[in-house]
């Protein structure tokens, strides 16, 4: 998405990606921001905190994550490590 944004400043302002980086201003993203661009809600956010599968910074009351935590945890995920038996409700309680 942040490159998308850029690509439409180099268009707007005249600008060449020979005199623009494609590097993120801060290695910090909002927390919330990262839960809407990869579908999940709050909610589940604030599990993945809770189990430790995910660590935060907290400045002045507003969670962040660093990149490399972001990497981590894809990382941790498609490993393996963060499954858990799916429960299936069985619909035999009548």
């Amino acid at each position: 998405m942040e490159y998308i944004a850029l690509l439409n400043a180099v268009d707007r302002y005249g600008m060449n990606e020979s005199n623009v980086s494609l590097r993120p201003a801060s290695n910090l993203i909002a927390f919330d921001r990262w839960l809407d661009e990869i579908g999940k809600t709050a909610a589940t956010g604030w599990r993945w905190r809770q189990r430790g599968w995910i660590k935060t910074i907290n400045i002045s009351g507003r969670i962040y994550l660093h990149r490399d935590e972001i990497a981590e945890f894809e990382r941790r995920a498609a490993g393996g490590e963060l499954s858990t038996v799916h429960k299936t409700p069985n619909g035999g309680g009548k």
